[in-house]
């Protein structure tokens, strides 16, 4: 597998954005340690900065959930976002070091710049990612987040001054590279082509098919059943890294740790030949694996090994939950079932809002008690008590709905899938579909879905490997047979193999 297919060199720029974004909370230590009016300014730059990144966040994915048009992305707001983030970070750092009568009006006003700012990075970098589908996003996202963990490594062991020197140089490398490719005009790669102006969140037949756009509750809902576990993943990492601040031996960062080995863990897994969707495989089997081993470890006696290593492993794990988060939601992007502005402002927002949680429950009594050790293995406990139960409801849920609930229910995919997917006669499948698709009109994503059908792929399957809604595919298929005018899969599979 070729992990170069749509990248170019500058995106690994994203690794100094990751490295300087100021919603996480081990960026921002250099500050809090080493300047001189730090610990009095601090809790109020970062209530303002989670304040208006959550309100920012919330405004911006509610108008461009009314919007077909991707308005937050053209130049005017990418550079705007590159002036307010550099120049927060240079406010910030001023009041942090002067002080005085100024200090407080200039700490709020930098967290309000530096929350705008971020979200429309964020928002920025994640378009230019969304040429990426699920195995390249795993890929490229782990080796940014692991070399960002190890940059924020390197600046915790330097001097303040030779820290801060390099921190302002990897913000404008993470800020400069979106304001330049807006202006050029190509912010966007693969799926999503290279203009943003005219582009739409769905493809023009089925939005029609919708009925125009939906109510911003029910795009959040819709978006949920595609990628609740993985977003519960990255708002758990979000709240454990606001939460304590642990340290290996003393020495390294607990969380930053965490990710560096949890990057490390997560790489390989794009790497894994299976016919089957791998988020179903990664949230069925490897994940309930890992938790149900922390689970063991968690349960020795105090002071004991095991209980020592499971203290450290969840940060491991939280570290690649939220890394298969955000690759998740590359993915999403990657499938234009939802605008990527939409999906990156709700992102920002939620992880705002986790951290912000984290951050106010580090300051109750109950996280006082053995550094917070006790309530966080409760808090955890429950988190993995959750992804140990989702794979059981999904299994109750299919056995429940029964394989032929629908018109365009899965049918015979189960028995035959696998076995029609491998080999020359899935290509000469291929093959023919793409001619159907091209003789009666089918857009390039119903064409795309009709390969899975002719396969004899069914709507759980096209979604969990799609990553998008099985009501968008139940939508898409409706099409499918409307244009070729078939009334079932028999049908529908006959005039294929007619192809």
């Amino acid at each position: 597998m070729r992990f170069t297919q749509d990248f170019r060199a500058e995106y690994l720029l994203v690794v100094a954005f990751f490295a300087t974004m100021p919603l996480y909370s081990p960026n921002m230590v250099l500050f809090h340690d080493g300047m001189p009016f730090a610990d009095e300014l601090m809790p109020l730059f970062v209530n303002v900065l989670m304040a208006s990144s959550i309100l920012a966040g919330v405004a911006v994915a509610w108008i461009s959930s009314r919007r077909r048009d991707l308005l937050f992305l053209r130049v005017p707001w990418v550079v705007a976002g590159c002036v307010l983030y550099v120049g927060g970070f240079a406010l910030a750092t001023a009041a942090f070091g002067l002080g005085g009568s100024a200090a407080t009006v200039a700490v709020a006003c930098a967290g309000v710049a530096l929350g705008a700012g971020t979200l429309e990075l964020a928002v920025a970098w994640g378009a230019m990612l969304s040429g990426f589908d699920l195995r390249h996003a795993l890929g490229w996202v782990a080796v940014a987040m692991g070399c960002a963990s190890l940059l924020q490594l390197l600046l915790a062991s330097v001097q303040v001054g030779v820290g801060l020197a390099v921190f302002f140089l990897l913000a404008l490398l993470g800020a400069v590279l979106p304001a330049v490719r807006a202006v050029r005009g190509g912010i966007f790669s693969g799926a999503w082509g290279e203009q943003a102006a005219p582009l739409v969140s769905r493809d023009d037949d089925f939005y029609g098919s919708l009925g125009g756009p939906t109510s911003f509750l029910a795009t959040v809902r819709q978006m949920a059943q595609v990628l609740i576990v993985p977003f519960a993943g990255l708002l758990m990492f979000a709240f454990m890294m606001g939460v304590r601040k642990f340290f290996v031996f003393d020495v390294v960062s607990a969380e930053v740790l965490g990710v560096v080995v949890g990057a490390a863990l997560v790489l390989p897994l794009c790497s894994l030949r299976r016919v089957k969707p791998l988020l179903p495989f990664i949230y069925q089997v490897l994940v309930p694996v890992f938790v149900l081993a922390l689970i063991i470890c968690n349960s020795f006696y105090r002071g004991t090994f095991p209980l020592f290593i499971a203290a450290y492993a969840t940060y491991v794990f939280y570290g690649a939950m939220g890394i298969l988060a955000l690759a998740s939601l590359c993915a999403m992007a990657h499938a234009r079932e939802f605008s990527p502005v939409l999906i990156y402002s709700l992102t920002v927002a939620c992880f705002a809002a986790a951290s912000w949680l984290g951050i106010f429950c580090g300051t109750l009594p109950p996280f006082d008690a053995d550094n917070g050790g006790p309530s966080l293995l409760v808090v955890s406990t429950c988190y993995f008590a959750f992804l140990l139960a989702v794979p059981l409801f999904g299994a109750w849920h299919r056995e429940r709905a029964g394989a032929g609930a629908s018109l365009l229910a899965d049918g015979r995919a189960a028995g035959g899938a696998a076995a029609e997917a491998a080999g020359a006669d899935a290509l000469d499948v291929q093959g023919r579909c793409e001619k159907t698709a091209e003789r009666f009109g089918l857009s390039p994503r119903e064409t795309e879905i009709l390969g899975y059908l002719g396969r004899g792929h069914g709507i759980v399957f096209v979604a969990n490997t799609l990553v998008i809604s099985e009501s968008t595919v139940r939508t898409h298929v409706k099409n499918i047979y409307k244009k070729l005018g078939v009334n079932s899969r028999e049908e529908l599979l006959q005039l294929v193999d007619e192809a």
